[in-house]
């Protein structure tokens, strides 16, 4: 291995540094990517391209390399110059599918798995060995996705009103009121806390199944943040909160912020708020927040966590503790459905019943929509969240704000996030704002054979 060439290589920045939609946001905002998972594709792509550089065989990128590599084509200064570095111009060939090249690029993949192992070890399997890299978190897809659940889940309880009906109807008969109702509201109470219990303990096992898996155990401050609370808007806030609290931005009256000082950080979140502030008078935070809403490296943040939570929840591990849970309440709502059906056949009072029923459902559904949430708002947050915490380790300001939340938020501002809170109607914008520009994407169609030797 030339130890030299490779320090080069992997020093080489892809970013400029004040970028706000620089090489690394939007490759992991075009491709609903983690921060983390972006960074590994890159470490991975400069290990494929030094592979290229010094050897004369042909190789081949995984379709996760290749994401990278045409991005990194249409950065066409950068391309040049990481090939000058390399001290050859790697070209990149489409594969045309044709079955005569069909062994020249098996052959190359295996020359190129060959090459990387003899020089950097084993290749990390959700990079090289899968073309979705969410894949890696070895879930099987369930046949009916947990937003079709929901919709059945009145269904459900309706469809178990009529076996239930005739199996409890004697022991219904001998319970008069109002021994029923009490008995019936402790039942559901106490069926409620057994079922919560049963959906942590399963969480926590299902968790325990994925949670080494690389991208979910390195999942950012922020990210974790979304996750949570599924609001944009707490990461935003607590950006702009760091800005007050470091003397870069003043709070003053009437729900406005003032830009007091100009110097960009090392913190491209920040960065975006500051810049976006430089082209305004002092300006109202609900403004200011409609803007950095649709600023890709804030939206990159709510594209990646939607699709690893789709990934888990539509997987039939997930959907198997949904269902159960989902049982567990339409039979303890049948059951007072079939109270009610045998007072209007036998012609009792039933409208303090039917009020009662109406209540629990409503709480049914509140609860099944806590159920659906838990694993992500509290199984996933507090393992990080004790992890870090036993650690001891120097915390961020990011890793401080996710611990805890919004005590560390200033005084002077909180009034301005409780007001957005109040009166944000999405979490976040569907556009990438003006800066995106063209990108090749995946728009590009072929995927990528290999490259040539020379």
């Amino acid at each position: 291995m030339d130890a030299i060439l490779w320090e080069e290589v992997l020093k080489f920045e892809l970013d400029n540094p004040n970028d706000e939609y620089g090489f690394l946001t939007r490759l992991a905002f075009e491709n609903k990517w983690t921060i983390y998972f972006a960074k590994t594709a890159i470490i991975e792509y400069k290990k494929f391209m030094y592979l290229a550089a010094v050897d004369n065989e042909m190789v081949s990128p995984s379709e996760i390399v290749d994401i990278v590599w045409h991005q990194h084509l249409i950065f066409t200064t950068s391309y040049s110059d990481f090939c000058s570095l390399l001290a050859k111009r790697i070209e990149h060939i489409p594969s045309t599918h044709n079955r005569s090249e069909a062994e020249k690029f098996h052959k190359a993949k295996e020359r190129t798995k060959e090459l990387y192992e003899g020089n950097f070890g084993k290749q990390p399997k959700e990079i090289w060995g899968y073309s979705n890299e969410l894949d890696s978190f070895n879930l099987d897809k369930a046949r009916i996705e947990i937003g079709t659940i929901k919709k059945v889940f009145l269904g459900l309880f309706v469809i178990l009103v009529f076996p239930v009906y005739y199996f409890v109807k004697p022991v219904l008969i001998q319970i008069g009121n109002p021994n029923f109702l009490i008995f019936y509201i402790l039942l559901f109470v106490v069926s409620i806390g057994l079922l919560m219990r049963f959906v942590k303990t399963a969480f926590n096992s299902f968790y325990d199944d994925i949670k080494s898996n690389p991208i979910l155990a390195n999942l950012s401050a922020f990210e974790l943040i979304f996750l949570q609370n599924n609001k944009l808007q707490l990461v935003i806030h607590g950006v702009v909160n760091n800005l007050i609290s470091n003397k870069k931005i003043e709070v003053l009256g009437n729900n406005r912020l003032n830009l007091i000082d100009e110097n960009l950080t090392d913190n491209k979140y920040e960065n975006c708020v500051v810049e976006i502030m430089k082209e305004y008078e002092p300006m109202y935070y609900p403004q200011l927040f409609k803007i950095i809403v649709q600023k890709p490296i804030f939206e990159q943040t709510e594209k990646a966590v939607v699709r690893i939570r789709q990934k888990i929840t539509n997987s039939k591990q997930f959907i198997q503790i949904i269902k159960i849970a989902m049982i567990i309440l339409g039979f303890v709502l049948s059951i007072g459905f079939s109270r009610l059906i045998l007072g209007i056949s036998r012609d009792k009072p039933i409208t303090f019943l039917f009020f009662v029923l109406f209540a629990l459902v409503f709480i049914s559904y509140r609860y099944l929509d806590k159920i659906v949430n838990y694993l992500f708002s509290n199984t996933i947050p507090q393992s990080f969240k004790e992890d870090k915490i036993n650690a001891k380790a120097e915390k961020d300001w990011q890793w401080n704000y996710f611990l805890y939340g919004n005590i560390i938020l200033a005084s002077s501002f909180i009034p301005l996030t409780a007001y957005v809170n109040r009166n944000s109607g999405s979490d976040g914008g569907s556009s990438c704002g003006t800066s995106c520009g063209s990108s090749c994407g995946s728009s590009c169609g072929s995927s990528c054979g290999g490259c040539g030797g020379d």
